[in-house]
């Protein structure tokens, strides 16, 4: 072995002395210990605006395009346009989209509402029927993947340190700022997934149907902020209010002077539901 070792091996702290007479006599140089700045690679966005075989945006389409008509008919603006799809032939799209969904899908015109994650991953589609659409499935959702997650829409378009609002229906969802739609009624179960700061749930307006009022009461008991509908409204959803002339400033003004939480917003509701 090397004379320092068998000077560390038989005395350690004569072994000390030995290395601080070597650093004086310069035959040691202390190396300085360097940190390799490796930096952190961040994924940005994936891009939404996706061409489909099977599918056309909806801005794009002619102004005259019956689809168009139906969504001036709903108030939808250029903006919400942007982000549907219209497709001719709603199983083609799908087996495009997912080949694999083993789903039963007719091939029908529907207007087709793209659900993205944070990253702006595709994550399901769902497709609103255009023709006969009370002799079917009004509205058909497919996954693209296998996730047993709930399905939430518009996490790619809300900021999470602003207060978050929670809706029934993704179109409804799009006449708001910072708008998530949970796609039923369970807003107290989506907003269980929603890491947000502030989260306020708006139920529609809808006091006579039991399953709103049952999951309503349930969410102001777990402490959740609550939307209760003054009873001068008549539109049942967001939507609804918007057709019938109310502007989204006017909407937005409403919901912050009627968003209520724990005793009031059991005393509010008790009365809501009995208009």
């Amino acid at each position: 072995m090397t004379i320092g070792n068998l000077i560390k091996t038989l005395d350690g702290s004569l072994f000390k002395e030995y290395l601080m007479e070597r650093y004086k006599s310069g035959d040691i140089v202390k190396k300085p210990k360097t940190a390799l700045d490796v930096p952190s690679f961040k994924f940005g966005k994936l891009k939404t605006d996706i061409q489909y075989e099977n599918a056309e945006r909806c801005d794009k389409l002619s102004k005259e395009h019956f689809c168009i008509k139906y969504c001036e008919s709903r108030k939808m603006t250029a903006d919400i346009l942007s982000k549907m799809y219209y497709t001719d032939d709603y199983k083609k799209l799908c087996d495009e989209i997912f080949p694999t969904h083993g789903k039963e899908i007719t091939a029908d015109k529907r207007l087709v509402i793209p659900f993205y994650d944070v990253n702006n991953s595709l994550i399901a589609i769902s497709g609103r029927a255009l023709e006969n659409a009370s002799e079917k499935l009004r509205y058909v959702t497919i996954r693209t993947n296998e996730s047993n997650e709930k399905l939430v829409y518009g996490m790619d378009r809300v900021d999470l340190k602003q207060p978050v609002y929670i809706v029934e229906g993704p179109i409804d969802s799009l006449f708001l700022n910072n708008c998530l739609a949970s796609g039923d009624s369970n807003l107290a179960l989506t907003a269980k997934n929603v890491k947000a700061e502030k989260i306020i749930l708006i139920y529609d307006n809808e006091p006579r149907n039991k399953e709103v009022m049952k999951l309503m009461q349930n969410a102001i008991k777990l402490g959740h902020n609550v939307v209760i509908w003054p009873d001068t409204i008549k539109g049942k959803d967001i939507n609804e209010m918007i057709i019938k002339g109310m502007t989204q400033r006017e909407l937005k003004d409403i919901i912050s002077s009627n968003t209520f939480e724990g005793l009031r917003a059991q005393t509010k509701f008790t009365f809501w539901k009995k208009v």
